[in-house]
């Protein structure tokens, strides 16, 4: 059992409302400790819950037995719970305490409050608060040297946001991804070259900043992971060596800015249209040349496409073929890739997942892979965002667009009206 925990803590005097006086303040970081006065080592000894702050080091004292009116723990799970007493009429409101500790706390103070033996455990002296005791966790810490790297100890457990700079980092320190609560990561200017699969275990991560490193290769599994498709909502891959964005990127339902300057790629991912979410978007100085047709599905606030290898389309080009019915291989291939089903190596040959990778957006919304006919035409750049940097130092304002159509009766609809589902 859990004798002391550390949380966020309000006190709630339930006889204010009666006298028409409303509380203010805010919660402050709260030691809770359970266990007798000092001197009162016998079995007999009352118990106390004890609330020290940096306030108030020396305490205040609940007495628990018969004096526990209801513990609320609905929300435990998320390190939260309202422990009410009957003497004084207060409520303890507490908040990001550990779960795990909050639990055991709480089971011990039901039992001590309903007089049940505990004398098994271990109870706490209650004395004074130490310095350490009540300080306020750390939750932001930032290391833009070697030097000061932290080698010898452990990062800070609450930590909310990280930042480590110029630290020739090659591979992400491991204890990084201990860090249960980090929202931010920001790896900047390091040297880093791979992205392991732990991130998993950052669960509440929404926001990593990977800028001037030496990344290569982003692996697709990485825009699966559960935490990144629903939590992520900023990604900055900008200064790396990437020729490629796996089209598992456009999973990741919550993304709102995505920065993927001075890089090497050519193409965007031909799903991109599913970033619904997507605001900002940067990908400047990379070696684009067109633009996949779901782009134009993107409700974008901001667009910077600067020096990039777009090509010149003075008109509309309409690829010709006589169309034959798709293979068996590509019906079972567009099926999964419209219901979104999830696909790996693990289950499918490597081989059938590359196909499953290469698979083209019609401009009807379905998808398609040999059997579609290949259209280019070019579209300003406002179409696509009201806030737009030019492509080239000329001030050139529109960008080549490739789409493909799956069936005869798209391509005929293209024929009679090229923007007939342009938005």
């Amino acid at each position: 059992m859990r004798m002391r925990i550390k949380c966020e803590m309000d006190i709630i005097n339930r006889l204010l409302p009666s006298m028409n006086v409303k509380k203010g303040g805010r919660s402050c970081h709260t030691q809770l400790s359970i266990g007798k006065k000092p001197q009162s080592d016998s079995k007999e000894g009352t118990l106390f819950l004890m609330v020290c702050t940096a306030q108030d080091k020396n305490g205040t004292k609940f007495q628990i037995k018969d004096n526990v009116e209801q513990i609320f723990a609905k929300f435990i799970n998320e390190g939260k719970a309202t422990i009410r007493f009957k003497d004084p009429e207060q409520d303890l409101c507490l908040c990001k305490a550990d779960p795990l500790q909050l639990k055991n706390f709480l089971t011990l103070l039901r039992k001590a409050s309903l007089g049940q033996n505990i004398d098994k455990i271990n109870l706490s002296t209650l004395a004074p608060a130490s310095n350490k005791g009540i300080d306020k966790p750390k939750t932001k810490l930032s290391v833009t040297s070697r030097k000061d790297y932290p080698l010898t100890k452990s990062f800070p457990s609450q930590l909310e946001h990280l930042h480590i700079s110029q630290c020739r980092m090659k591979k992400i320190d491991s204890r990084i991804f201990q860090l249960k609560r980090l929202q931010h990561l920001d790896l900047r200017e390091n040297v880093v070259e791979e992205l392991p699969l732990t991130f998993s275990q950052l669960v509440n991560l929404r926001e990593l900043i990977l800028n001037s490193n030496r990344i290569q290769k982003l692996p697709s599994s990485l825009f699966l992971l559960p935490n990144w498709k629903q939590m992520l909502s900023l990604l900055d891959l900008s200064n790396n060596n990437i020729t490629l964005l796996p089209v598992q990127l456009c999973e990741l339902d919550n993304l709102v800015t995505l920065r993927v300057d001075h890089n090497k790629l050519e193409t965007f991912p031909p799903t991109v249209g599913r970033l619904k979410k997507l605001k900002y978007l940067s990908a400047s100085h990379n070696r684009i040349e067109v633009l996949p047709y779901s782009f134009m599905q993107l409700q974008l606030e901001h667009l910077d496409l600067f020096d990039n290898l777009f090509i010149d389309v003075t008109k509309s080009d309409l690829e010709e073929k006589e169309w034959q019915a798709p293979s068996l291989v590509e019906c079972c291939a567009r099926m999964i890739r419209k219901n979104r089903l999830p696909y790996s190596e693990d289950d499918l040959h490597a081989h059938l997942c590359r196909y499953l990778d290469s698979a083209r957006v019609c401009w009807c919304g379905g998808f398609c892979f040999e059997g579609c006919v290949r259209a280019l035409t070019s579209l300003s750049l406002q179409t696509f965002s009201p806030t737009v940097s030019a492509v080239d130092l000329q001030g050139r304002m529109t960008v080549p667009v490739l789409l493909f159509l799956c069936s005869p009766q798209c391509q005929r609809k293209y024929k009679r009206n090229p923007h007939a589902y342009w938005r």
